[in-house]
């Protein structure tokens, strides 16, 4: 396995050394799926805003590195598994393949690879599933022997574990339509699951080290939603999600009956109900296809992240904090946003310092000439944020899911095989204070026409035409509709076009971004 040791820029600041220092900053660069964020021994912190950066608790950037493969795709999400070591996952291009549905598709298999704390990537390897087309990982877990579990993004619907050495030691694919959204260890091992599957509502499983179901129970039927769990004991989740949800781009109207609520429930070992709290966020309503996240506070309570907001009810979008006591009863409620920009969260981070601290990405009206950028908002302890904050109540109501027990079958399987990226770097990534961002000009009109996009709308195969061939190295990144990061791919100097494929990601609408050292350009575009 060739090591491959990233260049760096890197750039020190002193740290003031406040108390739960507040900020609010944007990042004008994509990032990864989760935009994780983890803290280290030094207070600082490592995000994947421009696959990998550290930042410290003032969010400014200390250091920031990437990486490029020719088949891997954009680093999707990473956790920590010792002092200067992570894990991370994503997808490896190659080929085609024909999915369930008959359909021809650019085949994506899951790739697991190790980094240390500066992001270089010592190791890579993809794991070709004995079934399944589209297997792009999304997440994963580092279990206590180093060990990782692995699972698809999306509907994706599959899990796999590896060693400490990315060797391949169990996966299962099923052919249901849905995917899991989290997969935790236990203290004795056994794994917890959140899964999201056709009709069968919020599903909740327990399994065993090798991946086998002990237990696998559906709630809140038939619509429900889990997101995220905090593990309290082997017999004690407090499980996060939503009682309602529409997978459907932003841009469509909504039924006139939909009005889900944001749930906490507390579940035993065995999957009984313990409690579950609803939280009604009317007259506006939670946007479902964003996530919720849990943490624990420092004092033992709870803190939920979620993302309020449709554009159908002329409602952007935007972060919403809560505190709660160990029932879910609510201790306080904020979120924070100004009108034309929509914002979407991604993950939560409680600081050693006591303060909270979320990632996520902004569209609209906001500097740096894109059209959607990172942010990176931390509070204190209360939630307080450094500008623009909002009162926002909820009103919370007890209610009553009833288990069903239900099996799962799978295909079981995969092949190991290296998979390899390349150092890369771009320019100093520019930070812009989120509190003070009017009047920073775009970069869309610099002497420069903008690329053609044909045909658009597209089945998903489409050409990129510049009306003058490129006089640098650049690239470009496409998002989807709720602001992930799909995939970066290299424009060199003197090209005239590029051929674009977004029919493996189906359809809905997506964002192409065009990026070099002087300019930045944006197009949307249309899969039918």
């Amino acid at each position: 396995m060739r090591k491959t040791l990233l260049l760096c820029l890197t750039t020190w600041w002193i740290s003031s050394g406040q108390a739960q220092p507040t900020f609010d900053k944007y990042y004008p660069i994509g990032g990864t799926y989760q935009l994780n964020l983890v803290e280290l021994n030094s207070a600082n912190i490592i995000t994947g805003i421009g696959i990998h950066t550290t930042i410290n608790q003032g969010g400014h950037i200390l250091q920031s590195c990437n990486y490029y493969g020719t088949n891997v795709l954009v680093i999707q999400s990473f956790a920590q598994s010792s002092f200067n070591e992570f894990y991370f996952v994503t997808g490896y291009h190659f080929g085609t393949c024909v999915n369930s549905a008959g359909a021809t598709h650019q085949q994506t298999q899951p790739v697991i690879g190790k980094m240390d704390s500066l992001g270089n990537v010592s190791s890579t390897r993809y794991y070709e599933l004995n079934t399944g087309c589209q297997n792009l990982a999304g997440n994963l877990e580092v279990n206590h022997d180093k060990s990782v579990i692995a699972w698809g993004r999306d509907n994706a619907f599959y899990t796999l574990k590896a060693d400490s050495n990315l060797a391949h030691i169990w996966s299962k694919h099923f052919d249901r339509r849905g995917g899991f959204q989290f997969i935790k260890e236990l203290p004795d091992g056994d794994l917890l699951a959140g899964i999201n599957m056709d009709s069968a509502g919020a599903v909740v499983a327990r399994m065993d080290a090798d991946g086998n179901f002990l237990w696998c129970k559906s709630y809140i039927r038939p619509g429900g939603m889990v997101h995220d769990a905090l593990i309290e004991s082997d017999s004690s989740f407090i499980i996060t999600g939503y009682t309602d949800s529409i997978q459907q781009s932003m841009f469509l109207p909504l039924p006139a009956s939909f009005h889900p609520q944001l749930f906490m429930m507390e579940l035993d070992g065995q999957g009984e109900v313990q409690w579950c709290k609803g939280y009604d966020s009317a007259p506006d309503l939670w946007y479902t296809p964003q996530w919720s996240r849990i943490e624990k506070a420092q004092d033992g309570n709870y803190v939920v992240l979620a993302t309020l907001g449709y554009p159908q009810n002329n409602f952007f979008h935007r972060p919403f904090l809560m505190k709660t006591d160990l029932n879910g009863d609510t201790l306080w409620t904020r979120s924070r946003g100004i009108a034309s920009q929509d914002y979407f969260t991604r993950d939560l981070l409680v600081c050693s310092d006591g303060g909270l601290m979320f990632s996520g990405s902004v569209w609209g009206d906001v500097p740096g000439g894109v059209s959607g950028i990172s942010y990176i908002f931390k509070t204190d302890s209360l939630g307080h944020f450094d500008c623009n904050e909002l009162h926002y109540p909820v009103d919370v109501s007890e209610l009553f899911p009833t288990d069903s027990s239900f099996t799962l079958t799978s295909v079981d399987g995969a092949t190991a095989y290296p998979a390899y990226v390349q150092d890369t770097t771009y320019d100093a990534i520019q930070v812009y204070n989120a509190c003070n961002t009017v009047g920073v000009p775009h970069l869309y009109n610099q002497g420069r026409n903008k690329p053609r996009v044909r045909p658009n709308p597209s089945t998903g195969h489409f050409t990129v035409e510049f009306t003058d061939p490129l006089s640098v190295d650049s690239f470009y990144s496409v998002y989807d509709a709720t602001g992930r990061l799909l995939f970066q791919r290299p424009l060199t100097k003197s090209m005239e076009k590029v051929e674009v494929d977004l029919s493996s990601y189906g359809k809905g609408m997506y964002l192409i971004r065009f990026s070099d050292r002087d300019w930045v350009c944006s197009e949307r575009v249309v899969v039918e």
